[in-house]
């Protein structure tokens, strides 16, 4: 039989809320009397509760909260806090005899399920998002808000079940001003704050004159009618316009005669360029960063928050959100890497690098007869120009990228059947004695339309 969840309204609907105030009379109550009818119900409860409770001193505190009760919620509140399977707080069951008419209704009150951890948890507990119609638990909500503001952009903070609202439109500062009356109820003081910190930030950045600095973490606002930039912080310029770090040859300049400059002088300086290549450019945003190499190919702009992948500029998308085959749905978070990606050289050999290359000559151009490791403190070897082998890779794929190098003319059968399976591409039948390398040249002619 499948379970269909009911909406946050139909499990409202259960709630009768129309209970009324409780009395203030006690003179009824059989948990205060001492009467003969009041002793026997005394009995009774004495032994269901400390069956459930296992201690008088326990016994002796669920009796005091039902004296505060009139005797029909009284009895409600015992029947909830001794229920077979059930282990109800008893200061929530309180609150639910208060506020429902009888025991299925405060029962209803108790039983709300969180969509996200399943959990079953009292009604007060729950939490509703202010611009769709999803509700959590407060313990899901502050686990989810918790880490995402430590980790995430501002824009990122919308409800974690439907993704919305969508913040980058009209009505966001109303949405996070009530969001922001949820964080500060909810979440600590210091992540409020680092909140409010981010919302500033992101504010700041729609602002047209406002600029990150492309060396640190320090923005500003830049009037002046020149594109540099000059940083108050780390003392380093950026270009206001393409956020890049600034170069002398930017000067007199406009950012797109500045990067037309840089192509051209590209293959003329390919050594230089290899050699200091050491920044990284946002494809959504063209923002620029200075970059360590060696780590995590996933990169996350700071500007515009776009992710990517440091090695061929793919976007990384949710399973649920990628249009790419049906299989991504299946996958968190991923990116569709190229083959001539560091995503997949780096597991290559150096020698099959450099036969990739196949111009020993243009490689020896690495030693510049100065240069060793300098940061990650692994042996920089004489046969990999005094790089690491790690760096050694890195520099070989980027000269393998800028060659226009397909890796596919080095495949073997099998290595070329996966690569076009991995990109949903019928393979072609090999014909009865049919060599093997010539189908093996088949399969690299079909792999071309994905390169």
């Amino acid at each position: 039989e499948v379970r269909v969840r009911r909406s946050y309204t139909e499990e409202l609907l259960g709630i009768d809320f129309s209970a009324p105030p409780p009395s203030s009379s006690s003179s009824n109550n059989p948990f205060l009397g001492s009467s003969s009818s009041g002793e026997a119900s005394d009995a009774h409860w004495v032994s269901v509760v400390q069956q459930v409770s296992g201690g008088l001193s326990c016994v002796f505190v669920l009796f005091q909260m039902a004296a505060r009760l009139p005797p029909d919620q009284a009895t409600t509140f015992l029947s909830l806090v001794t229920l077979e399977g059930r282990s109800f707080s008893p200061t929530d069951v309180m609150e639910a005899v208060q506020l429902s008419r009888d025991l299925p209704s405060a029962l209803r009150f108790l039983t709300h399920s969180c969509p996200i951890c399943q959990e079953q948890v009292s009604f007060s507990k729950i939490i509703t998002m202010t611009h769709c119609s999803c509700f959590l638990c407060q313990t899901c909500f502050k686990t989810f808000f918790l880490s995402a503001i430590k980790e995430k952009s501002v824009d990122q903070l919308v409800c974690p079940q439907c993704g919305r609202p969508e913040v980058r439109g009209q009505g966001r500062m109303e949405y996070f001003n009530l969001l922001d009356t949820q964080i500060r109820h909810f979440l600590p003081p210091q992540i409020h704050e680092l909140f409010q910190r981010k919302l500033r930030d992101r504010a700041l950045q729609d602002m047209p004159n406002f600029c990150w600095c492309a060396h640190c973490s320090f923005g500003m606002l830049h009037e002046a009618d020149r594109l540099r930039m000059d940083c108050p912080s780390c003392k380093k310029s950026t270009c206001c316009q393409c956020r890049s770090p600034w170069s002398p040859q930017h000067q007199g300049l406009s950012c797109h005669q500045f990067r037309t400059w840089q192509q051209q002088n590209h293959l003329d300086h390919q050594t230089s360029i290899l050699l200091s290549h050491n920044s990284i450019e946002c494809p959504n945003c063209q923002s620029v960063f200075s970059l360590s190499r060696g780590g995590c190919l996933h990169f996350t702009c700071t500007q515009c928050r776009h992710q990517f992948c440091g090695g061929c500029s793919r976007p990384f998308t949710p399973g649920s959100a990628c249009s790419f085959s049906a299989d991504c749905g299946t996958k968190g978070l991923h990116a569709h890497h190229p083959r001539d990606c560091l995503y997949h050289l780096r597991d290559w050999s150096v020698p099959r690098l450099h036969l990739l290359l196949q111009v020993e000559s243009f490689i020896s151009q690495f030693d510049d007869g100065s240069r060793g490791e300098e940061t990650c403190g692994r042996p920089a070897l004489h046969e990999y120009k005094r790089y690491c082998q790690l760096h050694y890779k890195e520099r070989l794929v980027e000269l393998i990228k800028r060659c226009g190098a397909d890796p596919a003319v080095l495949f073997n059968p099998a290595e070329m059947i996966a690569e076009l399976q991995r990109w949903h591409v019928a393979i072609p039948t090999k014909k009865p004695e049919e060599p093997e390398p010539l189908y093996t040249h088949r399969l690299c002619l079909v792999s071309v339309i994905i390169m």
